[in-house]
């Protein structure tokens, strides 16, 4: 089905979901709240090719992993949602944390009304209050409106039926490059409001990074003191003998890749354009070792505290939770998966002017920071470094000496191949 939204609630703080299921034909639990709240209108998609546009749109979707959990309830249905597990059951309270503060803004970030600002919620959302949106309306004068569920079919249908009732969506370059595919679906941002500072890299046409996380080897200290150097290391069972764990292909995630061609001897800035064939060669020589391909954060950490998988790739957020615990686990930076998150801008969004001043100010150096501080996740602002304390910059997959050891995920390759790369990673997979 296809939905066309009217309007949305104007009280923050309530969360509503609409839960398409996993091929968008449909919604399940929460359906007839959602609908009631935000207005929801069904009409049949009887066009197979229009089917087939929402299934892109959903697997180009990045989601940060903070909020898994509202990904596998918009995406995954129930019986994913019970897998998820707590992202980060002991993360510090925010009025406990001490955080950069503005001491002027441009004039041109100023304004009133309002902009409806559409995330994953958990507490990336929490974060994302306390970092950006508590000093935006204070500073700014607009007023924050609270969205959970950016799901991009939904944009599409806003856009096509001219009822769009959000302003700034988090989702991610992928989706972007889909959504141009597709039509007119986005507007372009505007780069006259952003900080010089916010360099070429984060910048797209019609979309501004943020958010980045890393996806990278994590083991058990214990079980191996010295530790895996790298992905060759990691396929090396012999020397470094144990379970393994890593992502499967789809649900919102990234398969290695990236680190079966550095474990076959591919220098790590040659990775791109991902040999596949050679790639997924390479995963059958592990695949015996794998004891899990697992769908979400939850998973790989309890095989890796369980010691049922000493040698996984994770999050490091995840990883940086589990040591303030006081686990015995260690992150390898060296060829790390850096992804990030992007606003995008739906065509038609009822506030645009506040809507780029919401980007602009939000991509800031300070705000990039007061986020950074509060969850182990990095900033897309070049000054942002100078505002974190050092013991917090140092945990950054964007800390400057962790970034060199990264290899930086390709949006367009990963749009263009990901079809490819999901048939023959299952093939492997399953076979």
């Amino acid at each position: 089905m296809r939905y066309a939204i009217n309007n949305i609630r104007r009280k923050p703080h309530r969360i509503f979901y609409c839960v398409p299921d996993t091929v968008g034909t449909g919604c399940h639990e929460g359906r007839e709240q959602a609908m009631r709240t935000t207005g929801i209108q069904e009409t049949h998609m009887t066009d197979k090719h229009d089917a087939d546009r929402i299934r892109r749109l959903r697997e180009s979707v990045m989601v940060p992993p903070t909020a898994r959990r509202d990904f596998l309830k918009l995406f995954g249905g129930a019986a994913a949602l019970a897998m998820a597990g707590p992202m980060f059951p002991h993360a510090a309270r925010a009025q406990d944390i001490a955080l950069p503060e503005f001491d002027t803004i441009p004039d041109a970030w100023k304004g009133t009304g309002e902009v409806v600002v559409v995330t994953w919620g958990g507490i990336g959302t929490e974060m994302q209050r306390k970092a950006w949106f508590e000093p935006f309306e204070k500073l700014c004068g607009i007023k924050v409106i609270e969205a959970i569920g950016p799901d991009p079919a939904k944009l599409k249908a806003m856009v096509d039926t001219g009822t769009v009732g959000w302003d700034v969506c988090q989702i991610g370059r992928g989706t972007m490059i889909e959504l141009l595919r597709q039509g007119d679906y986005l507007e372009p941002i505007d780069y006259s409001l952003v900080e010089p500072s916010v360099t070429e890299d984060p910048r797209a046409s019609h979309g501004l990074d943020i958010v980045p996380y890393s996806q990278m080897i994590a083991y058990r200290t214990d079980v191996f003191p010295e530790g895996p150097k790298g992905f060759k290391d990691f396929w090396n069972t012999e020397k470094f003998r144990g379970g393994r764990s890593m992502p499967i292909a789809t649900k919102g995630n990234v398969p290695e890749l990236v680190g079966a061609l550095i474990a076959d001897g591919v220098d790590p800035a040659s990775v791109y354009p991902i040999d596949i064939d050679r790639a997924i060669a390479k995963f059958y020589e592990i695949r015996p070792s794998v004891v899990k391909w697992w769908e979400t954060g939850a998973q790989h950490m309890q095989l890796l505290l369980d010691n049922e998988a000493p040698l996984v790739t994770a999050w490091n957020g995840r990883i940086d939770a589990a040591q303030k615990e006081g686990k015995p686990v260690e992150l390898v930076w060296d060829g790390g998966m850096l992804v990030k998150n992007a606003w995008l801008i739906p065509k038609g969004a009822p506030n645009l002017s506040n809507a780029q001043k919401f980007a602009a100010f939000s991509s800031s150096a300070i705000a990039q920071a007061r986020y950074s501080i509060l969850l182990p996740y990095g900033f897309t602002n070049a000054d942002s470094a100078k505002y974190i304390p050092a013991d917090v910059l140092a945990k950054l997959p964007t800390a400057p000496e962790n970034l060199a050891l990264q290899v930086p995920y390709q949006y367009q390759w990963w749009a263009d191949n990901r079809p490819e790369v999901i048939e023959k990673f299952n093939k492997m997979m399953l076979s």
